[in-house]
């Protein structure tokens, strides 16, 4: 096996070669470890602010841990829709039907809540997408509840699931509720 002798020259470059080669590859593992480190803080960094953020809203209430509680709206606890006027547990009852959106709505919405009689009083809304099969140009009083129409305001008197009377006028419907 023949040995290449180098000269003191060649040797000189070939070291200074290896020296070129060791310092790139330390510079190019320094640049993955500056990636690699920038990387990571990055995503500690969003993943502190998204615990900060998460920890804020369950301080605030806006989040809430564990089960989801149901809230009932008293509100609409003794509301109905047109389809079911006729169908309430009630023997005798009043269907207080009129539109939401109406000048009146304070009034009929007073006269139901205060009302002290011994018949429920269930509201209403002729303004809702589900009553519009109920709503006419004029009060058509029928116990097929497909062929009754409703104006803003009616009041339905309900006995053993027909209607009894029918009250379209303000001061009758006032009257009706208030003498109960």
């Amino acid at each position: 096996m023949a040995k290449k002798i180098m000269s003191k020259k060649e040797m000189l470059k070939e070291q200074q070669r290896i020296k070129r080669e060791k310092r790139q590859l330390t510079e190019e593992a320094k640049k993955e470890d500056i990636i690699s480190s920038l990387l990571k803080i990055t995503i500690g960094v969003c993943l502190f602010l998204f615990v900060i953020y998460a920890g804020m809203n369950i301080l605030k209430g806006n989040w809430k841990l564990g089960k989801d509680e149901v809230v009932v709206d008293d509100t609409i606890s003794n509301g109905v829709i047109c389809g079911t006027i006729l169908k309430q547990q009630d023997p005798e009852y009043f269907i207080m039907a009129y539109s939401h959106s109406s000048d009146g709505h304070n009034l009929y919405e007073g006269l139901i809540s205060s009302y002290q009689g011994p018949n429920k009083v269930y509201d209403m809304d002729l303004d809702s997408g589900l009553n519009k099969q109920c709503v006419g140009e004029k009060t058509v009083v029928n116990n097929d509840v497909s062929k009754l129409k409703l104006t803003s305001p009616t009041l339905l008197s309900i006995k053993n699931r027909k209607i009894e009377k029918a009250y379209t006028k303000q001061a009758d419907i006032i009257k009706a509720l208030s003498s109960n």
